[in-house]
């Protein structure tokens, strides 16, 4: 976990805790959009094998992405904690 820490010459807590809720939203709408790619048995007729390492490899995606998202939840909660 990245937490700096508050200080009378540092960042302000809403310009260290902001980018991170930003951040949070658009990996959070990068893991909805990436559910629209998500791998079909259809289109891996014949190819089960093949067909399970893409669809294992696309929740590792998702879930790679969602362990930031909840990363910079518990970085932002540490600042705010802060203040």
């Amino acid at each position: 976990m990245i937490t700096p820490t508050l200080n009378l010459n540092g960042s302000s807590a809403d310009d260290l805790i902001q980018p991170r809720r930003e951040a949070y939203d658009l990996l959070i709408a990068a893991i909805k959009m990436l559910g629209q790619v998500t791998p079909h048995g259809r289109d891996y007729p014949g190819d089960i094998d093949r067909y399970t390492t893409d669809h294992n490899a696309h929740y590792d995606r998702q879930q790679a992405l969602y362990a930031i998202a909840v990363e910079l939840v518990a970085e932002a909660v540490a600042i705010k904690e802060q203040g």
